[in-house]
């Protein structure tokens, strides 16, 4: 067929289309500081053991503070979450640090570290590294059966990550992404997995959660919006809830139930420096 090119006049403004989405933004949120925050509707999204811990804490308590607003909460990953956000389906995304995270000067997303999440190894109980109270990545799982999320997945970047910088690539046998099935895996006696420290609590029996000597890797949490959408009480709520868990909820001794030895170190404040402008 007959291709389409677009006018000089279209080329300009298409040119000015994301300065443009900035600006109603920014006029979206004049328009919510007039009503005081007292009304407003909002669909967010989480990951599993986020919109657990993080979301579904802060939607309670934003109702509870400003009973006006209406918020829809859908489970998303990462990577799914993204493009909904930037397409305008959704207004706040919780999201981990992966390759699929828009750089800090994305015209459209702005992302705020909420904080940094402990991983650990989760091993079966039979297995002699349970023995240990403290594994090291390099020296004890280099010649583990691994078992990983999904390829594209942000907990299967972290893993891989992290096993790169200790200096080898997991030798996975499985690839598995619901938790729940995860631990399942392992109390089969199947392998090892990196798992986050909001997830421990949920393990098994058959299974054994083992703290990775530091430095030890940690996933970052963030909260993502859309550029110029400005500090909506949602975010406010989300970010007290993250400091509260990061402040005590995490402290060492809090899963002893799942990990049967040692404390596991705890999730900590994102680094301030880390924000986006």
């Amino acid at each position: 067929g007959r291709g389409v090119r677009l006018t000089g006049a279209a080329q300009v403004l298409l040119a000015h289309a994301d300065a443009i989405g900035v600006q109603l933004e920014r006029a979206r949120a004049d328009l919510a500081a007039h009503e005081r925050g007292g009304l407003g509707s909002a669909r967010v999204s989480g990951f599993p053991t986020g919109l657990s811990h993080l979301l579904a804490p802060a939607v309670a308590r934003l109702r509870a503070t400003h009973p006006g607003w209406r918020i829809s909460i859908v489970e998303k990953e990462t990577e799914d979450a993204l493009p909904l956000l930037i397409a305008g389906e959704l207004d706040l995304a919780l999201v981990m640090n992966s390759p699929q995270v828009p750089p800090a000067d994305h015209p459209t997303v702005m992302l705020h570290p909420l904080l940094d999440e402990p991983v650990h190894i989760a091993l079966p109980a039979a297995h002699p590294l349970a023995a240990r109270d403290v594994l090291d990545l390099a020296g004890d799982l280099r010649t583990e059966e691994w078992v990983l999320t999904a390829e594209g997945t942000a907990c299967h970047a972290l893993a891989l990550q992290a096993c790169g910088q200790a200096g080898f690539q997991p030798r996975a046998s499985h690839y598995v992404t619901d938790f729940g099935a995860v631990y399942a895996v392992l109390a089969a006696g199947l392998g090892v997995a990196m798992m986050p420290h909001m997830s421990v609590a949920s393990a098994p029996e058959g299974v054994v959660i083992r703290p990775l000597r530091e430095p030890a890797p940690r996933r970052r949490l963030l909260a993502a919006v859309r550029r110029g959408s400005g500090e909506t009480p949602l975010l406010r709520a989300l970010r007290e809830v993250a400091g509260e868990v990061s402040e005590g909820t995490w402290r060492p001794g809090t899963v002893a139930s799942a990990a049967s030895s040692g404390a596991l170190p705890g999730a900590v404040p994102a680094v301030a420096s880390h924000s986006q402008a």
